[in-house]
């Protein structure tokens, strides 16, 4: 459970990064300029996603109970994230300030629409697809990736931290 969990996380968090590199060259003609981690990875996503699809699967939740997860849970994980970086590192890396319907600029009917329809698509259709096609018939070949892409992560993380760090401290 942990490894299909982690699977899953690492997964998510990448197709998170991709959707967020696309909407941005889309919306502004260019890739992002910063993120919070270094590499391809956001974690909102990946927290968001994992969780849905754990308590989908563990669940198999109704139609109707699983749309309302998947409006609250994206949200939830936005608005905490978006708390987080603010109070913590004093970055805020999006702001909905000038969209209807915000709470503090960290949230906003708009995109919290978005994420329910992303994510509801992704738990109901995209996840049964990727569970059957790429993560059981190779599940011996996660149990080696896995570790890797967790040391990965808590690398970037660690340099993460230590450039917020060093930015607040040039700061004062």
């Amino acid at each position: 459970m942990l490894l299909y969990f982690l699977f899953n996380f690492f997964l998510y968090g990448l197709i998170g990064w991709v959707i967020e590199e696309i909407y941005c060259l889309v919306m502004t003609g260019h890739f992002q300029e910063d993120g919070f981690l270094y590499g391809p990875f956001k974690p909102m996503y990946a927290i968001a996603m994992s969780v849905l699809i754990l308590i989908q699967e563990t669940l198999n939740l109704p139609t109707l109970l699983l749309i309302l997860l998947c409006a609250i849970v994206p949200t939830t994980v936005e608005y905490l994230s978006g708390l987080l970086t603010r109070h913590v590192f004093h970055v805020d890396y999006w702001n909905y300030d000038s969209l209807k319907y915000n709470i503090q600029g960290l949230i906003c009917l708009q995109f919290s629409c978005y994420w329910t329809i992303l994510t509801y698509i992704g738990i109901r259709f995209v996840q049964p697809m990727i569970k059957y096609n790429v993560y059981l018939p190779f599940v011996l070949i996660w149990r080696i990736i896995i570790p890797f892409l967790v040391l990965a992560f808590l690398i970037d993380e660690g340099l993460t931290i230590r450039k917020h760090v060093i930015m607040n401290q040039t700061k004062k």
